[in-house]
């Protein structure tokens, strides 16, 4: 829980408020089609469509912002993370079969025939890219354009 805080991982604090102020730089991550639920399928407690209408329990909205497009809106990125920590939760045991080491940092690392070609080691608990706008860009040059943009 420290971590979360931000108590030695310096990145993660940023990353905590860019999900949730949104970032100009950085691309659009939900396709205005696709819904994230939690709770119960018939009747969720939270449904988000796109970024625009959201759903959380008894109460319905439509985001300020959802009229607007080609960047990162206020809380999309928050959005993915909700998406994600569902998945996560929803299967732990088979994310973490040993949690002796859940408090291990992680680290992105690429290799082109045997040879390192990049590395990041994280600095926070949701960082692993030195770009985190766009997180993949260090693939550019081996998948292209997609690279820049995930949708």
């Amino acid at each position: 829980m420290a971590m979360c805080a931000g108590i030695a991982s310096p990145d993660t604090l940023q990353e905590i408020f860019r999900g949730y102020l949104g970032d100009k730089e950085s691309p659009e991550r939900i396709r205005s089609d696709e819904i994230v639920t939690v709770g119960n399928k018939a009747d969720p407690f939270i449904e988000i469509k796109g970024t625009t209408d959201v759903k959380i329990g008894p109460f319905k909205y439509q985001q300020s912002w959802k009229d607007q497009s080609g960047y990162q809106r206020p809380v999309e990125l928050a959005t993915i993370r909700l998406r994600i920590m569902v998945e996560v939760l929803t299967n732990f045991s088979d994310y973490v079969p040993d949690q002796r080491h859940l408090d291990l940092r992680g680290a992105t690392f690429l290799f082109k025939e045997n040879a390192l070609v990049y590395e990041h080691i994280d600095t926070g608990v949701l960082s692993y890219s030195k770009t985190m706008g766009r997180p993949l860009t260090f693939l550019q040059p081996y998948i292209g354009e997609k690279a820049l943009n995930p949708l």
